[in-house]
């Protein structure tokens, strides 16, 4: 039986509902990246996912050759024109991560091609990241002037350790497929043409599993790997500040222009 399809957003977020979900983002002209529109709508999705009854566990991936590229650059000239409206994009954007991650039932990332910045740290806020031949995954921050949130950041060493974490970030460098595994950013490597058959076989495997245990088992780990909310308070202004700065104009320009940043 065809499980019906819900579109939030016009289509650039869909979900499908079944024992297995499969959370979609359908933006594969800017390479799934995500608009302001579309953290709201994949928030909405989450809440559909969270009503539900019938779901015991989801798969979240992008349509077409790419996972997520992250946040739509085009858009942050609006988004950080000031504090209040930095605040509000930021909140929307860890809110949906937290929604991700706090879901009652396992979340499987089926990465494709790129996973960049925000879009890593969708993948991070999965339980596990199948990824297939094709995977790219990188955080650009010190290209655009800014910084990566303290959890995201916390998610990341958790994974990688805190050098490898600062090669990473500090470069901005694309890691490719082979090199994630071998440090840890995805879980498992599947040939491309067979990367939807496998995760759909281990998504169905936890579905048949007890909701009850893997919800519990899900949030003591979760809450044992738990990134130090304080800590995390005390250095938002750290990371909150970038949004003002002029890094972040260069950066977002030199982006768009297609053209190495010139910060000073």
């Amino acid at each position: 039986m065809k499980v019906p399809v819900e579109s939030f957003d016009e289509g650039r977020i869909t979900l499908s509902v079944g024992s297995v979900a499969r959370l979609q983002i359908n933006r594969p002209e800017k390479c799934n990246a995500m608009s302001a529109s579309m953290w709201s709508a994949l928030s909405e999705a989450c809440h559909r996912i969270t009503e539900s009854a019938q779901v015991r566990a989801v798969v979240l991936s992008g349509a077409g050759g790419h996972f997520c590229s992250g946040a739509d650059i085009s858009e942050f000239a609006d988004a950080y024109v000031s504090e209040q409206s930095a605040e509000r994009y930021n909140d929307a954007y860890c809110s949906v991560e937290a929604q991700i991650r706090d879901l009652g039932v396992p979340v499987i990332a089926e990465v494709r091609g790129a996973c960049f910045g925000g879009g890593l740290g969708l993948a991070l806020s999965a339980d596990f990241r199948f990824a297939d031949a094709t995977a790219r995954i990188a955080v650009t921050a010190s290209k655009l002037g800014i910084a990566y949130s303290a959890e995201d950041c916390a998610r990341i060493m958790e994974k990688i350790g805190a050098v490898r974490a600062k090669d990473m970030l500090f470069s901005a460098r694309t890691i490719e497929a082979e090199e994630a595994l071998r440090w840890g950013l995805v879980d498992r490597l599947v040939d491309p043409e067979r990367l939807f058959d496998v995760v759909d076989t281990y998504a169905n495997e936890l579905a048949a599993r007890s909701r009850a245990s893997l919800k519990a088992m899900k949030l003591i780990i979760n809450s044992i790997a738990k990134p130090d909310a304080s800590l995390c308070k005390r250095l938002r202004p750290t990371y909150s500040q970038l949004f003002q700065g002029p890094d972040l104009a260069e950066g977002s320009k030199a982006f768009l222009e297609k053209r190495e940043p010139r910060f000073v």
